[in-house]
């Protein structure tokens, strides 16, 4: 599934950014633009297949992962620790929440 690939990939290239390593921003938000189209598309399929529950939280993880990972920048890493824990846990549960929408869309057919 593409959203564990692009969601592992924006992890690890976070992971490296928290070391300091400023280059990485752009790819890190290029993958995570792609986890949350992949979701939103998801998202989209579960709602039209009746999957209410798992579509409505897909679409609120969509919005609430770019959100809170842009509250971040500019990049000051000493003051900003809360907010980056809070980005990561939102990360890993919008891959969980990608999982559930795509069981939800094979089990609603």
């Amino acid at each position: 599934m593409l959203v564990r690939v692009f969601g592992l990939a924006a992890v690890v290239l976070g992971a490296l950014l928290w070391t300091g390593r400023q280059p990485l921003l752009a790819p890190h938000i290029g993958c995570g633009f792609l986890v949350a189209i992949l979701v939103f598309v998801l998202a989209v399929i579960a709602l039209i297949k009746k999957a209410v529950i798992p579509g409505i939280l897909g679409v609120v993880f969509v919005v609430l992962l770019p959100l809170v990972g842009f509250m971040q920048l500019p990049l000051t890493f000493h003051t900003l620790k809360a907010i980056q824990v809070a980005h990561i846990i939102l990360a890993l549960l919008t891959i969980g929440v990608a999982e559930r929408l795509y069981s939800a869309t094979h089990s609603a057919r």
